[in-house]
């Protein structure tokens, strides 16, 4: 069984810096939809001082913000930029918070845009916080286009604010076939420039909503030969999270050149679903080159799947040290998750991490 989004969230207050900083960071890259980690980061840095909590404090961008907690977001957010420099750690913090507060649902901050406009008088910490985007997000929340479709097909280039009313719409319910239609036509080439820009904001707006059940669609364009395309596919199917991805993966992986072996091996790391790392197994004799071998190897480690624990610790020792290298940091839990193992398969994970680490 994968490291489950509950006990990473658990750990989030561990006592062991390090660990806090591991799990905050193995949790934010999987696009987890539990809303309980935004508390627990609020109490770590109640306990421990914000600066001290999480020293390498990681993107929130992969996170939904509660709505409940969005004025509280702003209101720590002020305290922490007060009389601190762009570069303090503290107040590098607070611009993370309140990007990730801007780039939610806008339902989310409606409420809360004259408090955010205030706040970005403060500190200049808050450019990427663009309160005119959140705002135009805004106007459409209730908005109806009834002629999207023949508009969209006819003449997309009149719309001018094409992500603010797919977006709308999509939160409404109204565009199920537009969506798929947009994703289905960039897998061939051949569009007009106004067609392939309302298929890039369908792209777009996949890689921000978890879109359950168009699984499909973006397992057709992770290997893509635009970069952009196939790398904002991933993410749209990683936030997915389901089973379905983990068969689609499997049946398609062996047709991937090397560049979508890595993205779709990236997509499974994140997710640590049940599964997974059997799965990632399973792909080794599958895999175009050593690269992406350790690619599989090492996202297998970071499944922390400790019912196969022989397994774990095999990946654990034959992954290259570089590799290992780069997952250091993220390794601080095993020493709180091998607490659960019995006390001689606990003495030799440790051991073995630590032999790995040559400490």
């Amino acid at each position: 069984m994968a490291l489950s989004d509950t006990t990473l969230i658990g750990l989030l207050n561990h006592e062991k810096q390090n660990v806090r900083s591991a799990a905050l960071e193995l949790l934010s890259s999987s696009f987890s939809n539990d809303k309980r980690w935004l508390p627990k980061i609020f109490e770590a840095w109640d306990r421990y001082g914000i600066s001290e909590a999480f020293p390498e404090f990681a993107l929130l961008a992969y996170f939904s913000i509660p709505a409940e907690l969005v004025g509280e977001c702003i209101e720590r957010a002020g305290k922490m930029v007060a009389g601190r420099e762009l570069t303090d750690r503290t107040c590098r913090n607070a611009g993370k918070l309140i990007e990730a507060v801007s780039i939610s649902a806008p339902v989310t901050f409606a409420a809360h845009l004259a408090a955010i406009r205030k706040l970005k008088q403060q500190s200049k910490i808050f450019f990427r916080v663009s309160d005119q985007k959140m705002q135009a997000r805004c106007e459409w929340i209730d908005r109806d286009f009834p002629d999207l479709a023949e508009t969209l097909a006819t003449n997309p280039g009149s719309i001018g604010n094409l992500y603010e009313v797919l977006e709308s719409q999509y939160l409404q319910g109204r565009i199920d076939d537009m969506l798929k239609e947009g994703l289905i036509a960039l897998q061939t080439s051949g569009q007009d420039r106004s067609a392939e820009q309302v298929s890039l904001a369908c792209l777009e707006l996949s890689s921000r909503y978890r879109l359950i059940g168009y699984e499909p669609y973006f397992i057709e364009l992770i290997d893509h030969l635009d970069a952009m395309i196939a790398d904002t596919a991933a993410i749209s199917l990683a936030r997915c999270r389901t089973d379905t991805t983990l068969s689609l993966i499997a049946d398609r992986f062996t047709e991937y050149s090397k560049s979508g072996q890595l993205r779709s091996i990236d997509v499974l790391r994140r997710g640590r679903l049940p599964k997974t790392a059997e799965l990632l197994r399973f792909l080794r004799a599958h895999a175009q080159g050593h690269e992406v071998q350790n690619a599989l190897v090492a996202s297998e480690i970071l499944q922390f799947d400790f019912t196969a624990l022989e397994d774990w610790l095999e990946s654990l020792v034959i992954i290259d040290d570089s590799i290992f290298v780069r997952l250091r940091s993220q390794l601080a839990v095993i020493e709180p998750l091998a607490e659960s193992l019995p006390v001689s398969d606990k003495e030799r994970t440790l051991q073995l991490l630590r032999l790995r680490s040559k400490e």
